[in-house]
């Protein structure tokens, strides 16, 4: 594969090109006629302002390598350029917008919203990572309505880092308790409030459940149905918040919004394909489902009913048995891959229904051009990521919670005794590697890159810890930025993989209970029932091996999907406790490593010098006594002040191996079988489940395994 230097297309060509997708004298919808809104749709950006390698696909499905991918400033010029198309339109955005950078990280997100500030977004729905640094940061930074908490002093001195002023692109910059504002609004149907918050507003969303608009006489209403998934993710996350499916709300917001005269229904839903897929099977109501959070490319828009759900002809019309599903009340399905897509939704209406559309996927490749306000405005946000004439960096902390309480000072000193939290001192850009290999997250069961993550992880702490340790995982995260073959590996790469505050942390657990976990994460990623499936793929497996079946099992008769698992080697012993090392969520409870709890004997990894991450790491016990946060809240500070975090431990496995290489830490890891029959005493390889209806998907939204799981008999 090869880094595309040629736009490849069938229309004639304009010069100058403008952006990486065809330009026609006269809009894309023109064939159309009349009565035709533009929804133009960015989802799941995950912090990231600056371009970044990635591979990427043509609406015929051939995938190709482009080396400066994204970015804030080529997206912005493909959303002006949509839109100027087409003056009836509607910019939407749905799912993680603030967290996935190192940018983002260390700022609370404010890094990115100053910027998105500027792009007219009409309406956006939050993702689960939304959530991540916060309710308080959450509430001040999207709520128009109801509390505003006092932001903890942790969380101050990282929203300090970005001056809020208005700027020359556009929006506008203002702040709530210290957090940098959203400038446009958010709906969400399934988010309340709920204890500890004042017994008067509980039961309340916090968020308006949908906006109206209208565009060319065309009256559009827009849900929202943010992630349901955040309870399951740290304690610190959800203070104060309840989160549903959003399935028992929309019948009445449906009826609302049609009252009030909607002839479109947009709903934008953060729960995933495979859900969002169910949803619009069975509410005719709804027009357009634009999903978000499971990072997938819909080349071809997915037409959703009662009766099926297929995928329509990327770039090619609609068929007249399309045009009738259309209009017996079948679903427009679409989905964008984060900042390196912007979908293009052209929707005919005619008497309150969808008659004809056209949906194109934009790639936001090599070939864009960037708007060189934006390009500006991220370079200024930028500076303080980036060495100066100097060649030093403003150093940031990454504090957690209880970390900075009651007070503590100056905690940006870089002096010992006041360090504290988790420093960058180092350029973003920093070339900190190498590999010869394609290093990107986006496999369902198996990737290069998260071996290589839990290898090293393991490896890192396997030096330091008495009697060594025996496994280790990489959480299955969805988000990351590609490295292509043969390239170098920055430090801004390595935050994109692990763009979040967790420590590390060693302990002992049971066989059965590894095991257990892991039949736990694969029935949330292959469940036949979509809601039950939850976020992320499988993870990453450090001196393991698996051999699952996902397409026989399970049965109450033959356990869970694991046929088989070994451990350096040796199969799994159930009633052995194996030494287990992975990152630890602040807030979480003490018994946890990566996704798995229920283990004993923990310790953490500290650094003797916070900003050196070649400094000496010794092995300790948790905080004693642990520190709440918030005061007499349900979560307790347990790592040391200056603790090790998954970067630190990547940077040293770096400097010892120097190149990432296919050859050591390529897939096979994990293997699927038919463990119905054996030949020759193995079991017989088959290939993993196929997704349906696109092929091109990374996770099955149907689901694997016996059909009856989903409740169903039969076709």
């Amino acid at each position: 594969m090869k880094t595309r230097t040629v736009l490849q297309c069938t229309c004639k060509l304009v010069a100058p090109l403008a952006f990486g997708f065809c330009m026609t004298a006269t809009p894309a919808y023109a064939n159309m006629g009349s009565n035709v809104v533009t929804l133009i749709e960015m989802g799941d950006l995950h912090g990231t302002l600056v371009p970044h390698a990635a591979e990427l696909s043509n609406s015929d499905g051939d995938l190709y390598y482009a080396s400066e991918a994204g970015g804030l400033a080529k997206l912005k010029k493909v959303v002006d350029d949509i839109r100027a198309e087409n003056p009836d339109n509607l910019l939407l955005s749905c799912g993680d917008l603030t967290h996935g950078s190192a940018e983002a990280l260390f700022t609370v997100g404010d890094a990115m919203i100053k910027a998105m500030n500027a792009f007219g977004i009409d309406v956006f729905t939050p993702g689960n990572w939304d959530f991540g640094y916060g309710p308080a940061v959450f509430r001040n930074r999207f709520t128009s309505f109801g509390p505003k908490p006092n932001i903890p002093p942790w969380t101050a001195v990282m929203a300090g880092y970005v001056d809020c002023v208005d700027n020359d692109v556009g929006g506008t910059c203002s702040e709530s308790k210290g957090i940098i504002k959203a400038d446009f609004p958010a709906v969400a149907i399934n988010l309340y409030n709920t204890p500890p918050l004042p017994e008067s507003i509980q039961g309340t969303r916090v968020l308006d459940a949908y906006r109206i608009f209208e565009r060319g006489g065309i009256r559009i209403a827009v849900i929202g149905i943010t992630a349901s998934i955040v309870p399951q993710q740290a304690d610190v996350f959800n203070i104060g918040l309840r989160f549903t499916q959003g399935v028992e709300e929309l019948p009445e917001i449906l009826a609302e919004v049609k009252d009030k005269g909607a002839d479109l229904i947009v709903v934008q839903s953060e729960l995933g394909m495979s859900q969002n897929i169910e949803i619009a099977r069975n509410f005719e109501d709804i027009d357009v489902m634009y999903s978000a959070h499971t990072h997938e490319i819909t080349q071809g828009a997915l037409l959703a009913d009662k009766d099926a759900v297929t995928r329509t002809t990327p770039g090619g019309p609609l068929s007249g048995a399309e045009k009738s599903r259309l209009a017996q009340g079948a679903a427009i399905v679409v989905e964008t891959n984060r900042d390196m897509y912007v979908g293009q939704l052209d929707v005919q209406v005619a008497n309150d229904k969808v008659i004809d559309f056209e949906w194109t996927a934009h790639a936001v490749d090599d070939l864009v051009t960037p708007d060189e306000d934006m390009a500006e405005l991220v370079a200024e946000l930028e500076e303080d990521f980036v060495a100066g004439e100097d060649g030093m960096v403003k150093p940031h902390v990454f504090l957690p919670g209880a970390f900075c309480n009651p007070g503590c000072g100056d905690i940006t000193g870089l002096s010992l005794p006041d360090q504290r939290g988790h420093y960058l001192t180092e350029d973003l850009n920093k070339i900190v590697g190498r590999t010869d290999t394609l290093l990107l997250r986006h496999h369902v069961l198996e990737d290069t890159l998260n071996n290589w993550l839990a290898d090293a992880i393991r490896i890192e702490t396997d030096a330091v810890t008495t009697g060594g340790v025996d496994i280790s995982m990489s959480n299955g995260f969805r988000f990351g930025n590609a490295v292509l073959p043969d390239t170098d590996i920055t430090l801004r790469d390595l935050y994109t993989w692990f763009p979040v505050g967790p420590a590390v942390n060693v302990g002992e657990f049971a066989g059965q209970t590894i095991v257990a976990s892991l039949e736990e994460i694969l029935s949330a990623v292959f469940n036949r029932n979509p809601f039950l499936q939850r976020g992320g793929w499988y993870l990453g497996l450090a001196n393991m091996t698996q051999q699952i079946d996902l397409d026989h099992r399970p049965f109450s008769s033959s356990s869970g999907r694991i046929v088989s698992t070994s451990i350096g080697g040796a199969p799994l012993d159930t009633s052995k406790r194996y030494v287990f090392a992975s990152c630890y969520a602040h807030g979480d409870a003490i018994d946890k490593v990566c996704r798995t709890g229920g283990g004993s004997d923990h310790m953490f990894f500290e650094l003797a010098d916070a900003t050196d991450y070649t400094s000496t790491i010794s092995v300790v016990p948790p905080v004693n006594p642990p520190a709440p946060f918030p005061p007499g809240g349900p979560v307790k500070r347990v790592a040391p002040y200056r603790f090790v975090h998954p970067v630190h431990l990547l940077r040293r496995h770096l400097d010892s191996i120097g190149t990432v290489t296919e050859a050591t830490y390529s897939v096979g890891r994990v293997t699927t079988v038919d463990s119905r029959k054996q030949v020759d005493g193995a079991y017989q390889e088959i290939p993993a489940p196929v997704p349906e209806p696109d092929p091109s998907f990374v996770q099955p939204p149907q689901g694997a395994g016996p059909l009856f799981f989903s409740g169903k008999i039969g076709d």
